[in-house]
């Protein structure tokens, strides 16, 4: 029998890994790349106030970067990352909801400022209900950031990198794109603790166009996000070269507007 979509993308068994993972600050890319851009493409400052809905928000890290007078609710669907985000969380205007996001949220509001599924979307197998519920609860002309790992470039056990030696330079070699995909993701918590499966869930970029646009929201900006990392050693400016032109992430900002294309 197979399981159901929240059987399957909780991230509750991969909690004490994924959590030494992120921290309170998030990790690397959280720092230096994705949470200063969301701000930016959000146009959030220290003086910003309104509300912003986190879908799928993990141990709430987004939480503790947004400006402290923004009241926040963020969802997850695992109980023991809601723990955690509730007790590294100090603002007083933070809520935590343990739910799965691809179902009926039964939250009252439905005018959020802002919304956003930050790395997470790619770990839900029914992403287009999750959207749908994103677009129930974002208010007329809010805003909607989405940030994937880059769907044509990060495809778990569908892309590596390679090397033309001759050419002397570093390429993506990609396997499969078009196809829907469900791939089990071995997490390594470390000494002492079992590895567990986790899943992520490969859509072509036309599909989530697609369920973005169905939720009532239409695409007004796209971002390609790269590594910041540099290389030291002989291969360095062919690794350096690659990192630039192969970004690590996308990043969507959606527009509430109830149309259909």
């Amino acid at each position: 029998m197979s399981k159901s979509p929240k059987e399957t993308t909780s991230w509750e068994s991969a909690e004490s890994w994924y959590d030494r993972c992120v921290g309170e600050k998030g990790h690397y890319y959280h720092q230096s790349v994705i949470l200063p851009s969301l701000l930016r493409l959000l146009n959030l400052s220290a003086r910003s106030t309104g509300s912003f809905l986190d879908l799928g928000c993990g141990q709430g890290v987004l939480a503790r970067h947004l400006p402290e007078q923004i009241d926040y609710v963020g969802i997850d669907s695992s109980a023991s990352l809601i723990r955690d985000a509730a007790k590294q969380t100090k603002a007083k205007n933070c809520q935590f909801l343990t739910k799965d996001v691809t179902q009926p949220l039964a939250l009252k509001k439905t005018d959020f400022d802002w919304a956003a599924f930050i790395l997470c979307l790619q770990n839900m197998q029914d992403a287009k209900s999750a959207l749908a519920q994103a677009g129930l609860h974002v208010k007329q002309n809010g805003l909607l950031l989405i940030v994937l790992n880059h769907p044509c470039f990060r495809i778990p056990r569908q892309s590596a990198w390679g090397v033309d030696e001759q050419a002397h330079l570093q390429y993506r070699r990609m396997n499969m794109y078009m196809s829907s995909l469900k791939i089990p993701i071995q997490t390594h918590p470390g000494r002492g603790e079992k590895s567990s499966t986790t899943y992520s869930f490969h859509y072509p970029l036309s599909s989530y166009i697609q369920w973005i646009a169905e939720a009532g929201f239409s695409v007004e900006g796209m971002e390609e996000w790269c590594s910041d990392k540099q290389s030291e050693g002989g291969k360095a400016r062919m690794e350096n070269r690659a990192r630039k032109e192969f970004p690590l992430f996308l990043a969507l900002l959606c527009r509430k507007n109830n149309s259909f294309f």
